[in-house]
């Protein structure tokens, strides 16, 4: 919790760990629980745990991660594809809430596949919601508003008005995020009318959505009218989206959700800060950033960007800034480079508004830096949608079953297909497994985890000088090195390809002093190696970068281990990052 705030408030995280009934907070729905004790194993057993994990969702996402990926396991054994599409529709949703974005694509282009071959044409819909939501995270705006366009569609064909209500609050989400406020409220002025038509429960489980997404709008309509220099049309929208979260607090009453309370916590802060009410607006903030530290979630900026603002207005540059890093800190993790590059500027505009001009123009830079990261990013994205293509026909000509063609796919999905480490999803989700073992005490001792970051130096001049045949040899022998390399560790470290050359391991450890020295074992396992027989008279190295971390600031490890990296590159290369 940021330290602005008061930490008396702060709430402790349930704690991930097995078995099941562990996961569940203390306000798990009794009549759910209850369902999943009498259902028998089966269909009935894995529908329980889907409608359990949907339930916990927002307030204990490795909970919900866990209970998701029982139902998984059931919906298998029970050979019912329906049940396994609505879990992996579910592991999609909290992938992407706990900052797994590769995980939640692939897991949501596996429901989709799955659905299509079984006929299972009702699903169709909320599969295209949580694909738009992977998009949406990743900046892939375009192919999300035409994947919710067909959901529209698709929910109307099935019948399903929870589905099509879905579908009409995510566009009109996507119409906040690109400042499009008009278009969010004419999405919202149908979705009302929508509700309207609907029984009472279905009512109550949407109305929340709407009044957040409308009070995010008025948030936008009163930043254009205060950057026109319209100060009464940015006092009248404040006012109303103001009333909007009044309206947004009594649905809440009725039917909690802690994840829509702390977005509209963040409006509040943003409207009071609006109308001038400074005191109002941090403690609004403050309670945006209790509420996402209680959910453990992963997705939304705005509990750390509204009290970065309020730190600003209130003359705390300094405090202010620590908000951005840690707003940046997640998107850079998730590689959300469009994220990256709006904080960036407000980054920028903040050091100008100091006068530290330098530092301004650093920011400016990096966003540029982002914004062709950002194109790098779409063109590896589509190479990896069309290897999961490839991996789900080569599941589907392989398998016997589609129990089979599933884990077949789901274990490939994991896994670099040229070098056999793990791949940015494996990774993810192994570093997951760590976090949630480190809450439960599994690695009692092991306080502290290392994040080493290893690219290979010069390796364009092996495609250029050999072919890219011998490139890829080359990977494969060094993510063996570096796989002997992780073995030496304690047992479970994880061993990935990060991109291109670029390898990570992530490790448990007792102490700082630990990560150099597995980093330096790292260079040498590439220097010492006889490379003559694959590389004639040529020699190869490797740079590598590493960082220290609690485990719950694993993402804040692998930024800065990167940026140690290139440090290395820079030195002269053959080199480790901060040296010992």
């Amino acid at each position: 919790m940021p330290a602005a705030c008061d930490p008396k408030t702060q709430p402790r995280p349930a704690q991930a760990q097995t078995p099941l009934w562990d996961v569940l907070p203390p306000d798990t729905p009794a009549h759910l629980t209850e369902q999943l004790h009498a259902a028998p194993p089966g269909e009935a057993r894995a529908l329980a745990l889907v409608a359990l994990a949907r339930a916990v969702r927002d307030t204990t996402p490795s909970g919900a991660l866990t209970l998701g990926e029982a139902a998984l396991d059931e919906a298998l054994r029970a050979d019912s594809p329906r049940a396994a599409v609505l879990a992996l529709v579910g592991l999609g949703y909290v992938s992407a809430s706990l900052g797994q974005p590769a995980r939640a694509h692939d897991v949501v282009s596996r429901a989709q596949t799955l659905a299509e071959e079984h006929g299972l044409m009702d699903l169709r819909s909320a599969v295209l919601n949580n694909r738009a939501l992977t998009q949406i995270v990743s900046g892939q705006w375009s192919g999300a508003a035409q994947d919710l366009n067909d959901a529209l569609d698709a929910a109307q064909s099935a019948g399903s008005p929870q589905d099509y209500g879905n579908a009409l609050i995510n566009l009109a989400w996507l119409a906040n995020l690109r400042g499009d406020a008009k278009g969010a409220l004419h999405q919202l002025n149908v979705l009302e009318e929508h509700i309207h038509r609907q029984d009472a429960p279905l009512q109550n489980d949407l109305w929340p959505y709407l009044h957040e997404n409308r009070a995010h709008a008025y948030v936008t309509l009163a930043r254009q009218a205060r950057a026109l220099g319209r100060a009464e049309a940015q006092q009248q929208a404040a006012a109303q989206g103001l009333m909007v979260l009044r309206a947004a607090d009594a649905a809440l009453r009725a039917v909690p959700n802690l994840t829509t309370e702390l977005l509209c916590a963040a409006h509040r802060s943003a409207l009071l800060l609006l109308q001038g009410d400074l005191d109002g607006a941090r403690a609004a903030a403050c309670r945006s950033a209790d509420l996402s530290q209680h959910t453990q979630q992963r997705l939304y900026t705005e509990p750390h960007l509204s009290l970065a603002e309020v730190l600003d207005a209130q003359g705390d540059p300094a405090g202010a800034l620590a908000e951005y890093s840690a707003a940046l800190e997640i998107v850079r993790a998730q590689r959300r480079h469009l994220d990256t590059q709006l904080i960036l500027q407000s980054v920028s505009a903040l050091h100008e508004r100091q006068g530290q001009l330098a530092a301004a123009l650093g920011a400016a830079r990096e966003a540029l830096d982002s914004a062709q990261a950002a194109l790098h990013h779409m063109g590896e994205a589509a190479l990896h949608h069309q290897h999961l293509d490839q991996e789900l026909r080569q599941a589907r000509a392989d398998a016997s079953s589609w129990q089979d063609r599933l884990r077949r796919a789901e274990r490939l999905a994991r896994q670099d297909a040229l070098t056999g480490v793990l791949n940015r999803r494996g990774l993810e989700e192994g570093m997951q497994l760590l976090r949630r073992q480190e809450e439960g005490s599994a690695l009692a001792g092991w306080s502290l985890l290392a994040a080493v970051f290893v690219d290979i130096d010069h390796f364009k001049s092996v495609n250029d000088r050999f072919s890219h045949t011998h490139g890829d040899r080359v990977l494969q022998v060094v993510a063996r090195l570096l796989s002997q390399v992780a073995a030496q560790a304690r047992p479970g470290t994880l061993v990935g390809r990060y991109g291109g050359e670029e390898f990570v391991l992530v490790a448990p450890i007792r102490a700082p002093g630990q990560a150099q020295a597995l980093a330096e074992a790292c260079r040498q396992a590439v220097e010492a190696h006889e490379w003559s027989a694959l590389l004639p008279s040529m020699n190869l190295t490797a740079s590598v970068g590493y960082a220290v971390e609690r485990p719950e600031r694993l993402p804040a490890a692998l930024h800065a281990a990167d940026d140690h990296l290139y440090r290395a590159k820079r030195a002269g290369r053959n080199q480790v990052h901060p040296p010992g």
